[in-house]
């Protein structure tokens, strides 16, 4: 998905801001928010791989503007989208988890249905081990 992130550009143009610490102090001021220097930094200086939601409010309240002003996210071309395989005739990708657990990776917890091994190596209730 082609995203825009222009807010280095933005922050010159309509605000005359070129210093994060410039940022720092307007969302301290007027968002209330302190975000770090090296954070502000790689929000200005390129494209963020994540956002929280928090942070783009706190943005624009601080800098009062519409996080639009700064980013666009648009479609993608068709060519791209069959490049990467996301075609609408295919299955949809699943992004987030999948339904079935993987049998390859083993649990931290142990099976609550329990082999008999287990349940036979654990001393019962009541009883002391043999010596």
């Amino acid at each position: 998905m082609p995203i825009r992130w222009n807010l280095k550009k933005w922050l010159a143009v309509e605000r005359d801001i070129y210093r994060p610490s410039q940022v720092q102090a307007l969302l301290a001021e007027k968002a209330g928010v302190e975000l770090s220097l090296q954070a502000l930094s790689t929000l200005i200086n390129g494209k963020p791989n994540a956002l929280r939601l928090q942070t783009m409010q706190a943005l624009c309240n601080g800098l009062d503007c519409k996080l639009s002003d700064f980013c666009e996210v648009l479609p993608e071309t068709e060519k791209a989208q069959q490049k990467q395989g996301k075609v609408a005739k295919r299955t949809p990708v699943r992004w987030y988890g999948s339904k079935e657990p993987a049998s390859h990776q083993e649990s931290i917890f142990p099976d609550p249905r329990g082999s008999q091994e287990t349940e036979s190596a654990q001393p019962k209730k009541g009883k002391r081990p043999k010596r």
